[in-house]
């Protein structure tokens, strides 16, 4: 059944009053631990009597905060595949109050020692709340809703950050001498997030009933062994570990580049946080509205190229306000990072192993910070970097990190691009995309009108197919190497050698469970019309039993990727993004006849 648009999207999500107050909640969570993580950092750089004291407070208070993640990630992980996600956030979430209770205690008699062992205490309540807030997500919310449902999450937590910068710099310039207002502030807010969370989505315990692990590294090396067997996990949950260790540096080197190069007051210093914060809301929305009703990870390496670009603008500025545009938009790309990375993370695991996941993933995420902390004392500290130096080195390592994943994963990536490039160039509308197989063998079969028709045929699902086409588009100069990259698999009619191992490479394809694409009349129509179908597929389909899925592309012919180019020219329809309809029939029996076939996919395109 396709989603219906009424059930589906950001209104649907927000209509929905428990996930409100989820967000709400988390929102506020999020609100309370950076202003108080603002007010300890500043109150450390006033205190340091030089630079190389201030970037080691900084670093101790930002490893006191980690530093629960590591000793307890164990434990919650286990508690959140054991008990129902909503008890633990609205328990989890009532300890804020404690916590808050403690810091207007720690505010008013002073004292750096005391402020940490808050922080301490603050990181263990986020420890125990994030398996639950991140794992409640696919209980929570439909499939098709997990992406849009992942950027309103990481929108309003870094919205939240985007008002607590410049809320807890505000605060603390003006009321620095007055911590007993600084103190009841934070309290009245943990108090509101706590009554938000008793109205938070119910459900049930996932059902885990192994015994409690008492060692709390046991569950995460549990985890760790897990993920030899499973590549994309694994290197989900690193480039997730990445995007923490850059924001952690970030954070702190903000706090210097404010106070060393652009000499501005704490207020104005926090505005970068806002900017940086501000951009990884926005990112996060439009990769939520990009990714639709699924996981698009081809975000992740746009999203690391956008970062290192404007990292390095950051650094080489000395303008106040060319900085804050530029941490913008070096966050929309952290944003285009987090979004998919999450999504994936949440989506994959099963539900009884969900907590246990997630806990390893904030254990790699706070290796990763605590790393970034002792990187700020080593280059700041100890070799005396200056923050542009940092900013230029985190610039650098960003965009070598984009070459890096574009390596792993160069299919990925270029379909994303495709799908980019084809969503300038045409409005394309995708009907019963449902029909394609989630899991398991399927072989798409699709009319052929122009030589934009395997993206726009890939554009109907998540899932890779490889497509089976002849080899004159294959070896098509300009063309080829894309086709290499999506592992294309060609056919030379004049080869039967190569035919047959070409046939082969898809019958296996098959047989491992992949989705395989084939335009059975052999070539692009010269006419409009689809053209008689070849047997080709028949041969793919021997003796395996595997659904044959139609597809029909229209709205091309005209258009100069078609064999009939010139009308774009003459139609002001056709010129500006011609609408472009694809249409996924019912999945059909593997044993039919081409003129069968044929029928059933021009009677697709009728719809």
């Amino acid at each position: 059944m396709q989603p219906n648009r009424k059930t589906t999207g950001y209104v649907a999500l927000l209509a929905n009053s428990r996930f409100e107050g989820f967000l709400w909640a988390q929102f506020l969570g999020a609100f309370n631990d950076n202003v108080y993580k603002m007010i300890v950092s500043f109150t450390a750089v006033r205190l340091a009597v030089n630079a190389a004291e201030s970037s080691r407070y900084l670093a101790i208070a930002g490893a006191a905060f980690i530093l629960p993640f590591v000793l307890f990630s164990g434990y919650a992980g286990q508690l959140a595949d054991r008990y129902s996600k909503t008890s633990m956030l609205q328990i989890t979430k009532s300890l804020e109050l404690v916590t808050m209770a403690l810091g207007l205690y720690a505010l008013v008699n002073g004292g750096l020692g005391l402020l940490f062992a808050v922080l301490f205490l603050l990181g263990t309540q986020a420890t125990f709340f994030s398996p639950a807030k991140y794992g409640i997500l696919p209980e929570a919310v439909s499939e098709s809703q997990i992406s849009r449902a992942n950027g309103l999450l990481e929108l309003t937590t870094f919205v939240a950050i985007v008002i607590s910068t410049s809320f807890g710099s505000a605060l603390f310039e003006h009321w620095k001498l007055e911590p007993f207002r600084m103190g009841m502030t934070m309290l009245g807010i943990a108090l509101a997030g706590t009554l938000f969370c008793l109205h938070i989505p119910k459900v049930p315990a996932a059902g885990r009933t192994a015994s409690f692990a008492w060692n709390p590294f046991g569950e995460i090396l549990a985890g760790v062994r897990e993920l030899r067997t499973r590549r994309p996990l694994a290197l989900t949950m690193l480039g997730i570990s990445w995007f923490w260790f850059l924001g952690a540096l970030f954070q702190l080197v903000l706090v210097l580049e404010g106070s060393e190069i652009l000499h501005v007051a704490e207020t104005r210093a926090g505005l970068l946080f806002t900017a940086l914060a501000l951009g990884i809301g926005v990112g996060s929305l439009v990769a939520g509205k990009l990714s639709g009703d699924h996981v698009e990870p081809g975000l992740v390496p746009a999203g690391s190229l956008i970062m290192g670009t404007f990292a390095l603008v950051v650094a080489a500025t000395t303008s106040y306000g060319i900085a804050l545009a530029a941490l913008v938009l070096v966050g929309f790309g952290g944003g285009f990072m987090a979004v998919p990375l999450n999504a994936y993370l949440q989506e994959a695991p099963a539900a009884d192993e969900k907590g246990r996941m997630l806990a390893t993933n904030n254990l790699m995420n706070s290796v990763a910070m605590v790393l970034a902390y002792a990187m700020l004392i080593l280059m700041h500290g100890v070799l005396g970097w200056s923050p542009r130096a940092i900013l230029a080195a985190l610039g650098l390592s960003t965009l070598a990190g984009a070459v890096v994943v574009t390596r792993l994963v160069p299919a990925i990536a270029l379909r994303f691009a495709l799908y980019a490039i084809a969503n300038t160039l045409f409005r394309i509308e995708v009907t019963g995309k449902e029909n394609i197989p989630k899991s398991g063998a399927g072989l798409i079969v699709c009319n052929h009108v122009s030589y934009a028709d395997a993206v726009l045929a890939g554009y109907a699902t998540r899932r890779f197919m490889r497509f089976l086409m002849w080899k004159p588009i294959y070896d098509a100069p300009l063309a080829r190497p894309f086709f290499a990259l999506l592992k294309a698999i060609p056919i030379d009619a004049a080869s039967p050698k190569a035919t047959i191992h070409a046939l082969k490479t898809a019958r296996e394809e098959l047989q491992n469970g992949k989705l395989v694409a084939i335009f059975p009349e052999g070539q692009i129509t010269r006419t409009g019309e689809v053209g008689p179908f070849e047997r080709g597929y028949e041969r793919v389909l021997r003796g395996i039993d595997c659904p044959i899925v139609p597809v029909h592309i229209d709205g091309l012919w005209g258009h100069p990727l078609s064999c009939r180019g010139g009308e774009v020219f003459r139609s002001r329809e056709k010129l500006f993004r011609p609408r472009v309809k694809v249409r996924v029939g019912i999945p059909v029996s593997s044993a039919i006849a081409p003129e069968q076939l044929r029928e059933i996919v021009i009677a697709t395109g009728r719809g």
